[in-house]
């Protein structure tokens, strides 16, 4: 197996930012940033497509799981839990930039062969070990050591929905001490650009048009016909997450003391 390992000359666009004040991101997701950020901490996002394809038996394994989109938000606030909205593409910038310590490693596995590695580059000088979403993924679920003698602070997994939460389930199984947070497509989305997404997209909330925009093939029954199948099962779905366990917070599900206390 052939993986890259960056480490080199820093991009200074994230010091820029951080000069100018901006990105620094809301209280929420600073909170957020910085609880995920707590040793042994596995986190995912759900919204309305990936609660419906959700893998339950490995969801019972995060700790923390944020809603990502406005839709599942108001659906969860209609049944009495009302939660912010949080995403992998908002949260790990954070992190990134003001939560995780700058020695600290780094694992992105996830996308086609060779986006994983672009999207390290962006993170220079920060040590980055980047894995593919194919057969480096398959290597690494078969034989760990790859990560456990990396060791690294934080796992970045970005799959497809169900398999994503599987894949950091196992992770944390080998590196219990790592945040595992699962990224969906962030990581192809970072190898693109470092801001995929305009900043008036999230303040208008019209993330879901943006990618139909630039992915209409893919995404287009997604935010049609999959918002509308999520309306006629919102009584299970719904009842599906609560009975994880845990609180509901401004954060989401949390599921640390349900888990800590093995129920």
């Amino acid at each position: 197996m052939s993986v890259q390992i960056t480490s080199g000359t820093p991009d200074n666009s994230s010091v820029r930012r951080k000069d100018k004040g901006e990105g620094s991101g809301d209280g929420l997701l600073l909170r957020f940033a910085q609880e995920m950020s707590q040793p042994g901490v596995v986190v995912t996002w759900l919204n309305h497509w990936s609660i419906q394809h959700a893998n339950w038996e490995a969801m019972a394994r995060m700790h923390l799981v944020g809603v990502d989109g406005t839709l599942l938000q108001l659906v969860l606030r209609r049944h009495g839990h009302v939660v912010g909205r949080t995403s992998a593409d908002l949260v790990l910038p954070v992190v990134l930039d003001q939560v995780l310590a700058p020695d600290a490693r780094v694992v992105l596995l996830g996308a086609a062969p060779g986006v994983a590695r672009r999207a390290a580059e962006r993170l220079a000088p920060r040590e980055v070990l980047a894995l593919d979403g194919f057969d480096e993924l398959s290597s690494t679920r078969a034989d760990p050591s790859i990560l456990v003698d990396f060791n690294p602070s934080l796992v970045v997994v970005g799959l497809g929905a169900g398999l994503q939460e599987e894949v950091a389930a196992e992770i944390h199984a080998v590196l219990p001490h790592a945040t595992v947070c699962t990224a969906g497509g962030w990581i192809d989305q970072f190898a693109r650009s470092e801001h995929y997404f305009p900043a008036w997209v999230h303040q208008l909330r019209v993330g879901w048009l943006w990618r139909i925009a630039h992915e209409p093939r893919r995404l287009l029954g997604r935010y049609t016909a999959d918002a509308l199948a999520l309306v006629g099962r919102t009584r299970e779905l719904v009842h599906r997450k609560v009975s994880l366990g845990g609180t509901f917070t401004e954060l989401g599900l949390d599921r640390r003391a349900a888990l800590a206390g093995g129920t």
